[in-house]
């Protein structure tokens, strides 16, 4: 699938104020759709201080509905016949007809028929738009929850919610999966918050009106992904609800000490970093003056680490060569067991064959190992 994407970016004025810049942007993307191109515009949303505005605003009608009817009008396009059933905003009313382009509805989302049941945003030009949150009702309970805490508030309130998702070692590798039990916590001028996110990765607060700072990253393991709006402190007015969401890599990491025969630090030796299950490209990575080496966003898995594993053959790095824990072949070498997230830090060992020395070698980092 081709995607062609242009942003455009603009400064604006929202309802709910920000200490950091907000962006509205477009997004022209092309997608195929029963093997045509199209051409989808993605707009209108606003992002504030790496969150989104959520709730009821910028939407004419929200509101939970089956859907009555679903007629193909245009090679995209469906006209709906909708049945109202738990109304967030708009007028209540005993049908609703809306227009949706199916080829540009979220990517995933199932297409709309007849008998579904749904929570539908509609825009003031009664289109379904596919920026908007629209969803069927199985998968939206967290969503439908949101709307009626924001029903519900009174006084000087507001709610930050949002989901935490997990992906594999690069996007376009492994599905996310929910992160559940994860701890987010809220700083703010008047005080920190903690919540822990629900089976669906979901968290939600309930907050004075303040400025915030959020974070899913508190714990070894797990890394947030780099986004496009960088994070920083927000402020949400009253009665207004912002959503925050977190992509989090796994952080596995492989850490130690090398010392050398006379028990000094193995100043700046390459250490290589070998995944046997599954198989991953092999690296080499430098200790630094103390004999220290560490390597993060490594994935679940096998690994076998030493000194000269990777030095070119018959060369004396690699006659030399030691395993960890400090044994001369691989039959003798340790696996390292590592676990999703899991920190190792302990694979100290020692090369019995060579003495500490004043050699240095260029540092690479850990993160972005050659």
């Amino acid at each position: 699938m081709l995607l062609l994407r242009k942003w455009r970016l603009h400064v604006f004025v929202l309802a709910v104020a920000c200490f950091v810049p907000c962006l509205s942007a477009e997004i022209r993307e092309t997608r195929v759709h029963l093997g045509k191109k199209f051409q989808c515009v993605h707009g209108g949303f606003s992002m504030i201080g790496g969150g989104q505005v959520c709730g009821t605003q910028g939407y004419a009608r929200v509101f939970t509905g089956s859907v009555k009817s679903a007629i193909e009008i245009s090679d995209t396009d469906k006209q709906l016949t909708l049945i109202p059933d738990e109304i967030f905003s708009g007028d209540r009313a005993s049908e609703v007809t809306a227009t949706v382009d199916q080829a540009c509805m979220p990517q995933g989302q199932p297409e709309i028929q007849a008998g579904q049941k749904w929570l539908f945003y509609l825009g003031e030009d009664g289109d379904l738009p596919f920026d908007s949150p629209s969803k069927p009702l199985s998968e939206a309970q967290d969503d439908i929850a949101v709307l009626r805490h924001l029903a519900r508030l009174t006084g000087h309130q507001a709610i930050i919610t949002g989901n935490v998702q997990r992906i594999g070692e690069t996007k376009d590798k492994l599905n996310p999966v929910a992160v559940t039990n994860r701890k987010i916590v809220v700083k703010g001028v008047l005080g920190e918050y903690v919540a822990l996110t629900n089976y669906n990765g979901h968290f939600e607060f309930e907050l004075p009106p303040d400025a915030y700072e959020v974070t899913a990253n508190t714990e070894p393991g797990l890394r947030e992904a780099e986004s496009i709006m960088p994070r920083g402190s927000t402020y949400i007015a009253n009665g207004a609800c912002l959503n925050i969401n977190f992509t989090l890599l796994t952080d596995g990491r492989l850490a130690g000490r090398v010392t050398a025969k006379d028990g000094k630090p193995a100043r700046f030796v390459k250490v290589a970093i070998i995944p046997i299950s599954p198989v991953h490209p092999q690296f080499t990575v430098d200790a630094d003056e103390y004999g220290h080496f560490e390597v993060g966003g490594r994935q679940p898995g096998q690994y076998i680490i030493g000194v000269g594993l990777l030095a070119p053959f018959d060369s004396a790095e690699w006659k030399s060569r030691v395993y960890y824990p400090g044994v001369p072949n691989q039959r003798q070498a340790k696996i390292i067991e590592l676990g999703h997230g899991e920190w190792r830090t302990d694979l100290n060992f020692k090369l019995p064959s060579i003495s500490s020395g004043p050699r240095r070698a260029k540092l690479a980092s850990p993160e972005d190992p050659k």
